[in-house]
């Protein structure tokens, strides 16, 4: 999931079990800007009902993954994606849990508010961010115009190989009359 969007690669990292407190099974893993709204976030709550030990081996067969995001890369900026495996249709109750995680969250997120030095710290890593990416585009800029000059060089030169003799006669004497006008001494002209 983290190879395959942009945000989590310049972002999210993996965040480690937290000491002295209760944490999601050994086969899930955390991917978060912050530690402090993945221990915010990740309740007590939805570990004994989805994530923790005894209740994701009941429950957590059909989990895939949960994204949450404030500054998703798209159409809606806020986003909230829960990724589940249905199970056959006589199985759908074994769901009921990973469904009601939906409303949870939402209303958990709805709620929640960062801290400002939590703020404060996603904020200058989005800075930070946003100005490599600015220095990506100003060099991918600088390349193309430097690649659309050489190619009107190369059309040029192609082009005046192409020409006979007298026709680069008088190219040459264009161009030199050019120069001598570019180097005559600027004047100006007004009424006293």
């Amino acid at each position: 999931m983290q190879k395959e969007d942009r945000g989590l690669q310049r972002f999210a990292g993996l965040v480690a079990t937290p000491s002295g407190r209760k944490w999601l099974v050994e086969e899930l893993a955390v991917v978060s800007e912050s530690k402090e709204v993945a221990g915010d976030l990740i309740t007590e709550a939805a570990l004994d009902q989805v994530f923790g030990e005894k209740a994701f081996d009941k429950f957590g067969k059909g989990f895939i993954s949960l994204h949450f995001s404030d500054q998703h890369l798209g159409s809606h900026k806020k986003m909230l994606v829960f990724k589940f495996a249905l199970p056959d249709a006589k199985k759908m109750a074994d769901m009921s849990r990973l469904v009601a995680l939906v409303p949870y969250y939402i209303d958990l997120i709805g709620r929640y508010k960062l801290s400002s030095h939590a703020r404060s710290k996603t904020e200058a890593a989005r800075l930070k961010v946003a100005q490599e990416i600015y220095k990506e585009l100003q060099n991918a800029r600088q390349e193309a115009l430097q690649k659309k000059k050489a190619d009107q060089r190369k059309k040029m030169e192609e082009a005046e190989a192409k020409l006979s003799a007298e026709a680069l006669r008088k190219k040459e004497a264009k161009e030199r009359a050019r120069q001598m006008k570019k180097a005559m001494p600027k004047m100006k002209m007004t009424r006293a």
